[in-house]
C-alpha cells in the first residue's frame, strides 16, 4: 500500500520541482538594484538581465554602479561606471554564473530578489 502511494506521488513531486525551476527562469529577466553605504561611500548598483535571444541559457548581465566617496566627512562628485558580462544559467543548481569572474546569482522570485555574494538585490517591478 505505502509503495502505491509512493508511486502516485511521485509525478506530482517532479512536476512540482519542474514548475519551481521555470519559475525561478521566468523570474531572472529584469532589474534589479541595490543601496549600500559605509563610512567611506555611498553606493547604488543596478543589474540589468537580459536573456540571450539566440541560446537559452545565455545571459547578458549590465552593471551601472553610481557612488560618492566621503572624504572628512564630505560628499565627494558622483561617479559612475558600466560593465557589462556574461552568464550562464545552470539548470540543475538554479544560478547564473558571470564567466567573467566566477560570481553566483542565486534567484528568490517569492521574495523578489538576488542575492551575489552577501548583496542582496530588489528586482523592479
Amino acid at each position: 500500500m505505502r509503495t502505491a502511494i509512493k508511486i502516485m506521488l511521485l509525478p506530482i513531486g517532479l512536476w512540482a520541482a519542474c514548475s519551481n525551476k521555470q519559475q525561478v527562469r521566468d523570474f531572472i529577466p529584469g532589474t534589479y538594484v541595490n543601496q549600500a553605504q559605509s563610512a567611506y561611500s555611498i553606493a547604488s548598483d543596478t543589474l540589468l538581465l537580459i536573456p540571450d535571444e539566440h541560446a537559452g541559457n545565455l545571459y547578458q548581465v549590465v552593471r551601472g554602479t553610481g557612488f560618492q566617496r566621503i572624504r572628512d566627512g564630505k560628499l565627494q562628485p558622483k561617479e559612475y561606471k558600466v560593465k557589462t558580462f556574461s552568464g550562464v544559467w545552470d539548470e540543475a543548481k538554479q544560478i547564473l554564473q558571470i564567466t567573467q569572474d566566477g560570481s553566483i546569482l542565486v534567484f528568490q522570485p517569492d521574495a523578489q530578489t538576488l542575492t551575489v555574494g552577501t548583496a542582496v538585490y530588489h528586482k523592479l517591478k
